[in-house]
């Protein structure tokens, strides 16, 4: 009786408190129409915080990261504008750790990922011209469109040619 009072306290809008001010005492987060309630009166980053807090975040989640959001003075977050910007936080924080784990790439390895890029668009523009013989028959390489496709191909193909021995030396 009270979850469904408090849905409709919030889907009144203009009678219930901003939504970065309900309590989260007062809202069952496994009950997702009220989330969603709640996700639908914030703004797009907010409602996605929201929805990252309970779902990942919230101890009784069931993808629940392990790992509590806590204040500074080291109790739960009480409002839900306080459980988005811990959670905000603590996914920023997730980023930068991942990122500086990674550390830089290898040139090697840069040289080695800007070679299948060009890989990859040498394979579209094959495609590009299989689809314009497959639409003109012969008459396709008389088409402005596959004057264009060449161009690209031979661009490509000399940039391949220059990075080979880069990519594919045995040196370190």
């Amino acid at each position: 009786m009270a979850r469904a009072f408090l849905l409709f306290v919030i889907v009144l809008g203009s009678c219930a408190p901003q939504a970065r001010d309900i309590s989260l005492s007062s809202v069952d987060l496994s009950d997702m129409q009220t989330v969603q309630a709640i996700q639908k009166q914030l703004g797009p980053r907010d409602g996605a915080a929201f929805a990252d807090f309970v779902v990942r975040h919230h101890v009784k989640s069931a993808s629940y990261c392990g790992d509590p959001l806590v204040r500074a003075d080291g109790e739960a977050p009480e409002t839900v504008g306080e459980a988005i910007d811990l959670s905000v936080r603590r996914d920023a924080l997730e980023r930068q750790a991942s990122l500086e784990t990674k550390g830089p790439k290898h040139p090697r390895e840069l040289a080695k990922e800007a070679w299948d890029g060009l890989i990859r668009d040498r394979d579209i523009l094959v495609d590009a011209k299989a689809r314009l013989s497959s639409e003109y028959g012969s008459g396709a390489e008389r088409r402005p469109e596959w004057t264009a496709v060449e161009r690209r191909m031979a661009e490509i193909d000399k940039k391949l040619v220059a990075m080979k021995p880069t990519v594919f030396s045995s040196g370190s």
